[in-house]
């Protein structure tokens, strides 16, 4: 499973985004972290503080949209973190703490998200995407990348695993040019930092 798994990842992140990282991996082996303004890390420990929602006095959009291109996300709505939103404008690495949570939606109209997405800066150097966490999950029904029969998509540093083929590998693209700058500062491993 988890070589189909690598390899699906792959597949779909060199159509969507031009890289070719297959390597496995798995998640953090503890929870880390957690506050108001900072996503813990470790499926069960994100998900609890999903749910506390913390996240909703951040940086938001207004509404549910579209896809941006390149996104595979689909319908979602993002939030940055006050670390994220005060560094919009610069142009070198987002600080450690900087955080990004996309809500993922099946229908625009929809009350509440099917799955979500989170990005956490651990690290002063990004390290092609090394220095962050990520975590996806989603409703598996309708996620248009790989995930597990829980809808898990990642959940780990971007060493490795599907983190690093599935996130990494579409985010590294974020701010190389004009395609792949669909928001205001975007760069980093970030496309949409909200202000």
């Amino acid at each position: 499973m988890i070589r189909t798994f690598g390899s699906i990842a792959a597949f779909l992140v060199l159509a969507a985004c031009s890289s070719s990282s297959t390597s496995s991996g798995s998640a953090p082996s503890a929870a880390v972290g957690g506050d108001l303004q900072t996503p813990p890390m470790g499926g069960p420990a994100v998900e609890a503080w999903l749910r506390e929602g913390a996240y909703k006095k951040w940086h938001c959009e207004a509404q549910v949209h579209g896809p941006r291109s390149p996104s595979l996300h689909g319908l979602a709505r993002i939030c940055t973190n006050d670390a994220l939103a005060a560094a919009v404008g610069s142009e070198g690495e987002w600080p450690v703490g900087a955080a990004a949570v996309e809500e993922l939606y099946h229908l625009a109209t929809d009350d509440s998200p099917v799955g979500y997405a989170v990005a956490l800066k651990t690290e002063p150097e990004s390290a092609a995407g090394s220095g962050w966490y990520w975590y996806q999950r989603t409703q598996p029904a309708v996620s248009r990348l790989p995930h597990d029969d829980r809808g898990l998509v990642a959940d780990g540093l971007g060493a490795e695993g599907p983190a690093r083929a599935v996130c990494v590998g579409c985010h590294a693209s974020a701010g190389t040019d004009a395609n792949h700058t669909p928001s205001f500062g975007g760069h980093d491993l970030v496309y949409t930092p909200v202000p």
